[in-house]
């Protein structure tokens, strides 16, 4: 049975360290900048992310990748999060939820071609 849920509403801020930090401390009790979090408010279908510029460009150097590549899998991830995915809470969770965030950015890469 396919059950219409309507039309969901997401919007995407861009911020900077300071105050991403201050997300990151106020919501998950974690210091310091991270570079992306994802809000889901289920009962108005409705989320929130919120992506760090500034440590996504630290991800890619890390990572050896293009910004555009970290910005891609960061917005993937969070939309993941969106769907209902969470790798904090178990290992398997985990798992699945970075296989296919890596899945999906390869899928969108392809397409880009």
């Amino acid at each position: 049975m396919k059950k219409e849920i309507g039309n969901v509403t997401v919007d995407i801020f861009f911020i900077g360290e300071k105050t991403m930090a201050k997300l990151n401390q106020t919501f998950r009790k974690i210091k310091g900048p991270t570079d992306v979090l994802t809000f889901v408010y289920k009962e108005e279908l409705y989320g929130e992310i919120f992506i760090c510029p500034t440590i996504v460009e630290k991800n890619a150097t890390r990572f050896g990748c293009s910004f555009e590549e970290e910005l891609l899998r960061t917005v993937v991830h969070a939309a993941l999060h969106l769907a209902g995915f969470d790798h904090e809470l178990d290992e398997k969770g985990s798992e699945e939820m970075f296989r296919k965030q890596e899945e999906y950015l390869r899928e969108v890469e392809r397409h880009d071609r």
